[in-house]
């Protein structure tokens, strides 16, 4: 019939006989859940000892930004009609990804970010000519709405 149960615990130690209600407890917690997330990013997120350390949370950054343009890469080379007028990068932090992966494939970059403070930051981390072919959302992501 149907897919298996999926049951498991979360990093709360909490245990969830399946994903049904794992999904009733996120949905029932869900404004605390986001707003202790804004909290954490608000007061400094990772740390780190940079700005691309600070959102990955450790000295991996230039592997995960190595991995993001190859999937990019791949995606592309599957679509060559794509347009690359226009990228969003949800979830933008202070637009690592954007710097290093998008701006190179696309002509503009549309930043979602939910924390002001690294929203803000985003413009600085950019440097006024990528800032310049971006534009930016200080807003959560399940909150956007492309217009």
């Amino acid at each position: 019939a149907g897919p298996p149960a999926i049951g498991g615990h979360d990093d709360n130690a909490g245990l969830f006989s399946s994903l049904e209600e794992l999904w009733a407890v996120q949905s029932a917690n869900r404004d605390e859940w986001y707003q202790a997330n804004r909290d954490w990013w608000d007061a400094g997120g990772y740390g780190g000892a940079n700005d691309d350390e600070a959102m990955i949370g450790d000295e991996g950054s230039q592997d995960d930004l190595a991995h993001s343009a190859r999937y990019l890469a791949a995606a592309l080379e599957r679509s060559p009609r794509a347009k690359r007028a226009c990228a969003m990068d949800g979830g933008a932090g202070v637009g690592r990804v954007t710097k290093h992966v998008l701006l190179r494939w696309f002509e503009k970059v549309h930043l979602v970010e939910g924390s002001d403070a690294l929203s803000k930051h985003s413009k600085r981390y950019l440097g006024n000519k990528r800032a310049q072919r971006c534009s930016f959302a200080s807003q959560r992501l399940q909150d956007f709405s492309a217009t």
